[in-house]
């Protein structure tokens, strides 16, 4: 999954989505997507999709204002094969304002994610990006840890240090205003849909 946040095309992944791909293309769009800058250790890639943007993401302006226990939702393209083509949404909470071992990169999110949710915006009520889902706790570490399998333990890479990656690469890209209000998960959902797209790794 990648989310779109400039009208020239600019949009975010995770590092490991594009990691070991010799051609990227994206589901409903001809020619392909480029790697325009990566943060490996963050987990963040900027990509350069073709065609024409219609609709982008809004950047929350400030996302250090996220607290834990806000209502978060996370809209991406899991099991695209097997699921809905159409996108998916799921509720959550987060959970931690801190990531695996309290990186501070990170927030720790209840929204279920599954393969293919690498990349999905996660949004607050208001419809904007706070964060950009990464990875989950490894079931088969965890019994080994513990013995039990963990519980919608997953993790996203936060929105300050998206904020920084953007403002780093010099990219414009649109915030949400002081005015904007809390929308429904259908609104949420058809919106993010708008401006999400399905990513393809070709080797």
């Amino acid at each position: 999954t990648a989310f779109l946040i400039s009208k020239q095309g600019d949009a975010i992944t995770n590092s490991h989505v594009v990691n070991g791909c010799s051609e990227l293309r994206v589901q409903g769009r001809d020619g392909t997507a480029r790697v325009v800058s990566q943060d490996k250790i963050n987990d963040l890639a900027l990509l350069r999709l073709p065609g024409v943007v219609s609709s982008i993401a809004v950047i929350a302006a400030d996302p250090g204002r996220l607290r834990q226990g806000e209502d978060i939702v996370v809209f991406g393209y899991p099991l695209n094969s097997m699921l809905s083509s159409g996108g998916n949404l799921t509720p959550g909470v987060v959970s931690a304002l801190t990531g695996l071992g309290n990186n501070t990169n990170q927030i720790q999110i209840t929204a279920p994610i599954q393969p293919g949710s690498s990349g999905s915006s996660v949004l607050n009520k208001k419809g904007e990006v706070v964060a950009v889902v990464s990875m989950k706790l490894s079931d088969t570490t965890m019994v080994k840890a513990t013995g039990s399998v963990g519980q919608n333990v997953n993790f996203a890479v936060s929105g300050l240090t998206l904020k920084k990656f953007l403002d780093n690469q010099s990219i414009e890209y649109r915030t949400g205003g002081i005015f904007a209000f809390d929308k429904s998960s259908a609104d949420l959902a058809e919106e993010a849909k708008a401006w999400t797209a399905v990513i393809e790794c070709w080797n």
